[in-house]
């Protein structure tokens, strides 16, 4: 879809995307912040914008996999180092592993049960055509 914007409107996205801030996208863009609102309501600009969202937070789930490692590394050492840790600091580690595991596990539940719904939604829908 970026193929159909024009140079402005895709500096406008690249500034949404870096600053957040639609003063500065229209500053960058070289136009008023009314045109980006404007902008912001055509349908090819936001699925852009969309994309381009949908980009960066593919590679910030990227680089948060490679941190996981090592933060899991990091609480193993707190909840093993009894004598550099106090037992404060290594309950609190315990508690952020337990916590992080119970709310993958819900992750997964959900992730199922949306399967599931899409089987039917899908199967359903492939009947009736």
């Amino acid at each position: 879809m970026a193929e159909n914007l024009t140079p402005k409107q895709r500096r406008a996205i690249h500034e949404l995307l870096t600053s957040g801030n639609v003063t500065q996208a229209a500053g960058a863009a070289n136009v008023s912040r009314e045109t980006i609102y404007r902008w912001l309501d055509m349908p090819q600009f936001k699925q852009s914008l969309v994309d381009g969202e949908a980009a960066a937070i593919e590679s910030i789930s990227r680089a948060l996999v490679v941190l996981g490692g090592l933060a899991t590394q990091t609480l193993q050492n707190v909840m093993r180092d009894d004598r550099r840790n106090p037992p404060a600091v290594r309950v609190r580690a315990a508690d952020i592993v337990l916590a992080r595991l119970l709310q993958l596990r819900e992750l997964v539940q959900f992730e199922e049960r949306l399967k599931e719904l899409e089987a039917v939604v899908y199967g359903n829908s492939k009947q009736a055509t």
